[in-house]
């Protein structure tokens, strides 16, 4: 049974930040030259399970494919939260896919990574109808979707790993990676909460997160990893690029903005009314195209 205390806090932040994510949204709209197919099932779970394909319009060949996983702290988000990132994205010559996956506190570890594999496994049942290209498969995250994305990543490219889990492994692996301020391990002497709600405890937080770094092998996709000055993130971005490099993994850090502007932020990249984030998002997906 879920922590109530822990369903009280979920449900007081996802109220605080969907109020700022649809102000920070309100003006976007759908690119026309982007047709987005919504609400496809993916697995069994009616609530949980539904992903959005973003496609350009008039696509004349095979699309290289991007598989957002969305932030929120395990606790909030949505694909509808996403949905003007992923078709601007997609804008960008991509195929898109926009899910949402099971939550936390309702919700526990590996939960929220089984729902990433159901997606993987749909997208390697479904790619030709879609006209997408696996040879050409990206993810990006963000925050707490960052550290499902390098999880999974690790997954996918480390059959050791991948045996800890029990569920089945998808022939497929990305091309490379982008990880936006993201949250890389669980601080669980500053929030032990956060801990409790997504791996179920304190102790197992710290020993799934000592776990994986044991199995990120030089196999672990290529990474752009960004973040910004005033992210709080930002010391876990430029830990956690040192440590892939270190591994001989080829890894792009970039801060995006300058420490006096305040939208130079946690998850600026959203935010397309900014400079930056067109930046970043640019630079990223030039960062892929270099791989196809």
């Amino acid at each position: 049974m879920t922590n109530p205390i822990l369903k009280i806090m979920a449900r007081k932040y996802r109220k605080a930040w969907a109020k700022n994510d649809l102000n920070r949204d309100k003006s976007f709209t759908i690119p026309q030259n982007i047709q987005v197919i919504k609400d496809i099932a993916y697995g069994p779970k009616k609530k949980w399970n539904l992903l959005d394909v973003n496609l350009p319009k008039n696509a004349d060949k095979l699309l290289p494919c991007i598989v957002s996983f969305h932030g929120g702290g395990f606790f909030y988000g949505t694909k509808e939260t996403y949905q003007f990132y992923a078709a601007d994205l997609a804008s960008r010559n991509f195929a898109v896919i926009n899910f949402n996956y099971r939550l936390s506190p309702e919700n526990q570890f590996p939960n929220h990574l089984e729902d990433c594999n159901l997606v993987l496994t749909w997208l390697k049942e479904n790619a030709e109808k879609y006209n997408i290209d696996l040879d050409k498969l990206y993810f990006v995250g963000d925050s707490a979707g960052a550290h499902l994305a390098y999880f999974y990543s690790t997954i996918l490219t480390n059959p050791a790993y991948a045996r800890l889990y029990n569920f089945k492994i998808p022939s497929i692996r990305p091309k490379a990676i982008g990880l936006n301020c993201g949250l890389y391990r669980i601080d669980t002497q500053k929030n032990p909460v956060l801990a409790r709600a997504y791996f179920g405890s304190v102790k197992k937080s710290n020993q799934k997160e000592d776990e994986i770094l044991n199995y990120i092998t030089k196999d672990f996709p290529p990474s752009f990893i960004t973040s910004a000055p005033n992210d709080f993130l930002l010391d876990q971005a430029k830990s956690f690029a040192d440590f892939l490099a270190s591994k001989e993994i080829v890894t792009i850090l970039k801060i995006y903005g300058n420490k006096d502007d305040l939208q130079a932020c946690h998850v600026f990249h959203l935010n397309q009314k900014l400079d930056i984030a067109k930046m970043c998002n640019d630079d990223e997906c030039a960062f892929f195209k270099s791989f196809h």
